[in-house]
């Protein structure tokens, strides 16, 4: 499939599934006008640079994507038994709301705050859409063909955030007040984004929706505990999710203070390196990963994946002990050629192992725990990189600096294992929600 197939609605789907396809599409060329604003990397370097925050809001903006999730199994309740339309664009109405609050912020420490609230509250609401959009591509696209179909929308929202951010990094650099006519765009274009995915219509969501309230009636069923206990495979899976995601989570605010303020790139270098390497590379990649994932186990995919991400993140140690750019930014490149691949199994992992009508609730595990790791890794990750003074209770520590990437390698490694032996215990099949195995040629 070329790059320009991303950009057409598949032949091969259902007309009215294609014409929800469309509408996906619309939203994702538009809505990341807004929401890439507020990614971690692009919000707490221009914390960083415009309104300069001290570290630990760094830490906390930088992990607002992830800690972000913890809400996810929020979102699932609320979302149970009911439509999944109106309430995702309820919340990209909000999302635009703290989008707005950031144009209009001052450069004082009170909009400092503002900054930092707006940032995690925004994450907070994209942790819901997620949870929900997930279950809206459960719905409408076979297991056969998911990843592919889903990996063209994702595909449309990299670009846009590449597009976005590199622009926005530039005209920063050139006018720093600008950021508030940037923010503005990005509400205007958000709204956009809202009203095409209102028209989006899911396949059998009055029978899932049956599912669902059947499903929520058995609560000990459905429980945060009672799902790992019952399925131990998806206990492993989760397990070895977390230490892979906590390796590469608590690197994220090291990597911004490391570049903007030890090093000390401007705007567009910082911006590029935190952020439009990762996306433009999710963009030029994902689809070759979705064929791959399509085909195989989401343990199987982990499983190939982690190596490169571990030699990848050993090439940043090296940009790091010698504060290097270039080879922190060909360390970049290629972890994040794997994290492409990663952005679809982590969407999509889940229905590897979930029975149908219980779709939301392993999918709110799953988010769940990517915001406990998001919690602590980040934090845990810059507190790890600078050290901390004595106090009463613990005594001084001069901070790991560059050997982080080495601890983090470390735990991918081990990650890297556990989802090899995994794999053999799955036994490769491919999806229990799967009837049309195998994948037909598309």
């Amino acid at each position: 499939m070329s790059l320009i197939d991303n950009f057409r609605a598949p032949s091969y789907l259902e007309p009215a599934v294609r014409q929800s396809f469309r509408r996906e599409q619309w939203t994702e060329f538009s809505m990341p006008l807004a929401t890439s604003l507020m990614e971690g990397g692009f919000a707490a370097v221009l914390a960083a640079k415009a309104f300069q925050v001290p570290p630990w809001m760094i830490a906390v903006i930088s992990a607002s994507p992830m800690f972000g999730n913890l809400s996810s199994f929020l979102w699932n309740r609320l979302a149970m038994a009911r439509p999944k339309v109106p309430l995702v664009t309820g919340l990209q109405m909000m999302i635009l709301l703290c989008v707005a609050a950031i144009a209009i912020s001052p450069q004082t420490p009170a909009g400092a705050w503002v900054v930092l609230g707006s940032v995690v509250l925004s994450r907070l609401l994209i942790a819901g859409i997620v949870t929900m959009r997930s279950i809206v591509w459960s719905l409408n696209y076979d297991r056969a063909l998911r990843a592919r179909i889903t990996g063209r929308l994702q595909s449309v929202t990299s670009l846009m955030i590449v597009c976005t951010t590199g622009l926005g990094s530039l005209l920063l650099d050139a006018h720093p007040e600008s950021f508030r006519w940037l923010f503005a765009i990005g509400v205007v274009a958000g709204g956009i984004g809202v009203w095409a995915f209102a028209g989006v219509v899911i396949q059998g969501e009055k029978r899932h929706q049956v599912l669902e309230r059947r499903s929520d009636r058995d609560e000990g069923r459905n429980g945060f505990l009672s799902i790992l206990r019952a399925d131990p495979l998806y206990a492993r899976y989760q397990w070895f999710q977390f230490v892979s995601g906590m390796a590469a989570m608590m690197l994220e605010p090291p990597l911004v203070y490391l570049v903007s303020r030890e090093i000390g790139a401007n705007y567009a270098t910082s911006i590029a390196i935190v952020m439009i390497i990762p996306f433009l590379l999710n963009f030029t990649t994902i689809h070759l990963w979705a064929h791959y994932l399509d085909r195989v186990h989401v343990t199987e995919f982990r499983a190939r994946q982690n190596a490169l991400w571990v030699m990848g993140t050993v090439v940043m140690f090296w940009g790091a002990m010698n504060l290097s750019l270039w080879w922190l930014a060909l360390g970049r490149l290629m972890t994040s050629v794997v994290n492409a691949g990663g952005t679809l199994a982590w969407q999509l992992g889940h229905n590897d192992f979930a029975p149908r009508d219980q779709l939301s609730a392993y999918m709110g595990i799953h988010v769940t725990l990517t915001g406990v790791r998001g919690a602590i890794a980040p934090f845990l990750g810059m507190a790890l990189y600078l050290g901390w003074e004595a106090s009463v209770h613990r005594p001084a520590f001069e901070g790991l600096g560059e050997w982080l990437f080495l601890l983090s390698a470390a735990l991918g490694v081990f990650a890297w294992r556990g989802f090899h032996r995994l794999t053999r215990d799955v036994g490769g099949k491919p999806g229990v929600d799967d009837a049309n195995w195998p994948p037909p040629a598309a």
